[in-house]
């Protein structure tokens, strides 16, 4: 909140101010002393800051990445955080795009660990081609310390750190720790972890929690029950697909809470449709929706997601529905047909709640991987899925007439 007033104190003609909170906005303008929001010079927009720079046409004196978020975690190893698509090689490039040919770039950050440092460091560097100035400010006054990275026009920076004034503070506040770190990419924008990977603890607890929920599944199945592993998979492979489509669209609209309403309101009327053809085609062959599903899902991964960023945002969601949600679909078919072969048995219901479970369990794979492999891993779940569907039914299975209701009108 103190930036635009800051930029209308130094004489900024015009300040776009981004923020993606709505109570924060609303308390500023209650409270800030300066009233910088009451200023016509200053342009407020409720948006995400990523989605905000891919959808700016607009070219800046000054872009400021400041206070985007709480810059603490209680884990390094979660990925719910609204700012890990903007600490990323893309995001940064697209900001410098957004430049003047004589603009500068600020990164403000407050730094707890070495390693965040040298990453943001090293991002600049990866975007400008050039070391970036960098410094520690201290704590006092109006604002608060912080790490600040700043790169862009040469030449204003040459004469700038030409004053005395400044060449002298940066003399004692930029000898600061810095450590290497892996690079954060859309594919990979786990900026809060130093490296791919999960700490064994992550990994011994849930191997513990299958351990004992397939065990309770198995002791509550019933005599001839257990774990049904073409439901198991289907539930494993269901789950990859809903949580890389939040995040991808998240990417593309923004990190907000209507936005992961709407897409989530979207997956459920696509299970919707799914369940209204079963009920109008109960005898469709599942070659069909499986092929369907295939072959979505390598569109889903071959189209780079940068070349969704369409200026019109009705074509952008309609484009981006048609190739990361068409899997959903197919996959709502696959599953409702068989559970009604299935006679929509409990343990089939069951085994596949068990294979969800492990599907969020394989999300943490992208940690590792980045996010493109769970398409891949969500692609194999579903092989696998067809594979024990051949030994469940028998190679003929698909061409008998199995008469039991359909979802639709129960």
């Amino acid at each position: 909140m103190l930036q635009p007033a800051a930029a209308l104190r130094n004489g900024a003609g015009r300040v776009e101010a981004v923020e993606i909170d709505p109570l924060i906005l609303r308390l500023g303008r209650e409270l800030h002393f300066e009233h910088p929001y009451q200023s016509p010079r200053v342009h407020v927009v409720l948006n995400d800051a990523r989605s905000y720079i891919e959808n700016s046409h607009e070219q800046f004196d000054l872009i400021v990445f400041s206070l985007l978020d709480s810059h603490t975690t209680t884990s390094h190893f979660t990925n719910i955080r609204i700012d890990n698509y903007v600490y990323t090689r893309e995001a940064f490039a697209r900001a410098r795009q957004l430049l003047k040919p004589d603009g500068l770039f600020v990164v403000k950050f407050q730094v707890d660990t070495p390693w965040i440092a040298g990453r943001l460091y090293e991002l600049m560097q990866a975007t400008f081609g050039q070391k970036s100035v960098q410094f520690q400010t201290d704590l006092g006054g109006l604002d608060s310390s912080g790490r600040f990275f700043i790169r862009g026009s040469a030449e204003r920076l040459s004469k700038a750190l030409a004053q005395p004034e400044l060449a002298s503070y940066l003399a004692s506040h930029g000898n600061v720790p810095m450590q290497s770190a892996a690079p954060t990419t859309d594919d990979w924008p786990y900026f809060y972890q130093h490296a791919p990977g999960l700490p064994i603890s992550v990994i011994l607890v849930s191997i513990a929690v299958l351990i004992v929920f397939g065990w309770f599944l198995r002791q509550t199945s019933g005599e001839g029950g257990g774990v049904d592993l073409h439901f198991m998979f289907l539930g494993a492979g269901f789950m990859l697909l809903e949580a890389q489509i939040v995040s991808k669209m998240a990417l593309l609209f923004g990190t907000t809470w209507v936005v992961n309403a709407v897409v989530v309101s979207g997956l459920l009327c696509l299970i919707v449709a799914a369940n209204f053809v079963y009920g109008v085609v109960p005898r469709i062959p599942l070659s069909l929706p499986y092929g369907g599903l295939f072959l979505s899902l390598a569109l889903m991964y071959a189209v780079p997601l940068q070349k969704l960023f369409f200026e019109s945002w009705m074509l952008r969601g309609v484009v981006a529905t048609l190739i990361l949600c068409t899997p959903v679909f197919f996959a709502g078919i696959i599953f409702i047909s068989s559970f009604a072969r299935a006679g929509f048995r409990g343990s089939a219901l069951g085994s596949n709640l068990f294979g969800s479970l492990i599907g969020g369990l394989l999300e943490s794979a992208s940690l590792w991987f980045g996010l493109k492999s769970l398409t891949v891993i969500a692609a194999l779940l579903y092989v696998a899925s067809a594979i024990f569907l051949r030994l469940w039914t028998g190679a003929g299975a698909e061409q008998e007439a199995v008469e039991v209701p359909s979802l639709a009108s129960r």
